[in-house]
């Protein structure tokens, strides 16, 4: 009886079934159920089709299929941590979407580069700013819960942020109406003000570190994980010519580029250059690295007007004084964004930033009407979120 029934088991022996169970991701006793059930032998059937059947049981992502058939079988595993996805390539590290246990909350998990993980003064200052970060909790930011090392890797978890990066909203749906992009903004200014007032700079705002949620929140990620980022001309690599290192230095500061410390206001520059790119679909300076960072040395964000007319004055005024050349031309403070940005918060909020300011001292600005979006053809919960946005109207 027992010698009949194990002629029936699936045979395991397999490389890709060993190259599963050496993962980590599956168990011989999470395997054998799913390949009877299915009638599968590993040894006949080939790894393509195995991998499409656990994926389709929900026993692997499409991610984890795809590299385990690529013959990776190392870093599925982090601790606590199971890696389930790609998210993004950034200038810090690879970030990837993981399930916690046991309570298989979705996270973020940032791997740091083993180059400037392995130096100790780098890392030291780095865990520094990362713990800081951790103490701070608001909800235009998203939250850091867990530093952690395994087997030879340092990580960083963060808040699982759901939704959409700004650069992907504009790539789907073009150039955002301009009060939209506005409230959007002074969004992120709140979250930034949080950060500052913690004494944190975030040196890495741009498009893709913005996140609109389905929950019409706007989310800044990654605060305190970019203390590892380098000075773009600290090393001259073969990346410096490519077009996915000038997505990444789009939006930062001239001063990065002149080696000096960075403070409030290299963020405020950093999130008008994104502000300039939610009005008009496009950097303030395309091109290639060095030609965009030559450029940026000469002055500041254009105005947004030459690109798009429709950009009413008052926007226009604020985006060129976010993106001031010189840092001592912007605003000082992310306080000082926000005064001018007050007719594009909701007023409970704006009250509740206790910045109110006696009215015949307020910035005087109208109240934005509300803009008529594109029709959107499929609909969908980016449509109501900017709908949503454009009707927190100042009463």
């Amino acid at each position: 009886m027992s010698s009949s029934t194990s002629t029936r088991l699936p045979r395991l022996n397999t490389p890709f079934i060993q190259a599963i169970i050496r993962s980590g991701l599956l168990t011989p006793d999470d395997l054998l159920p799913l390949l009877a059930q299915e009638n599968l032998d590993p040894v006949t059937t080939p790894p393509l089709q195995l991998a499409a059947v656990l994926v389709r049981h929900k026993r692997l992502t499409k991610f984890q299929a795809m590299q385990l058939l690529n013959g990776r079988t190392r870093g599925f595993v982090l601790g606590s941590y199971k890696i389930l996805d790609g998210i993004r390539q950034d200038r810090v590290g690879m970030v990837f979407l993981a399930e916690r246990s046991p309570d298989r909350q979705l996270v973020a998990l940032k791997v740091l580069p083993t180059d400037r993980a392995s130096d100790p003064t780098i890392l030291q200052e780095f865990l520094k700013e990362v713990r800081a970060a951790a103490r701070v909790h608001h909800p235009n930011l998203a939250r850091v819960l867990d530093i952690s090392y395994w087997q030879g890797t340092h990580f960083v978890v963060c808040e699982y942020v759901p939704g959409t990066p700004l650069d992907r909203l504009v790539t789907e749906r073009g150039p955002l109406p301009p009060h939209a992009a506005a409230q959007i903004i002074a969004q992120a200014a709140v979250g930034l003000h949080a950060a500052h007032a913690a004494g944190l700079i975030h040196r890495d705002i741009k498009p893709a570190n913005i996140v609109l949620t389905p929950a019409r929140q706007v989310k800044v990620l990654d605060l305190g994980l970019t203390h590892m980022l380098e000075n773009p001309w600290a090393r001259v690599t073969r990346r410096i010519n490519t077009k996915e290192y000038a997505e990444e230095i789009a939006h930062i500061a001239p001063e990065e580029a002149w080696g000096c410390p960075l403070d409030a206001r290299s963020d405020i520059y950093s999130l008008g250059s994104t502000f300039y790119y939610l009005l008009t679909g496009e950097v303030p300076f395309p091109g290639l690295a060095p030609a965009m960072m030559a450029e940026r040395q000469l002055r500041g964000v254009p105005s947004p007007r030459l690109k798009r007319p429709d950009v009413p004055p008052e926007i226009d005024q604020l985006v060129q004084k976010m993106g001031a050349r010189e840092p001592h031309a912007r605003f000082a403070s992310a306080r000082d964004l926000l005064i001018a940005m007050h007719p594009w918060l909701p007023l409970a909020q704006w009250q509740a930033l206790g910045l109110l300011q006696p009215e015949a001292a307020r910035p005087s600005q109208p109240t934005p009407p509300t803009d008529r979006l594109p029709p959107s053809p499929s609909g969908g919960w980016l449509r109501r979120l900017l709908v949503g946005l454009l009707g927190r109207r100042r009463r």
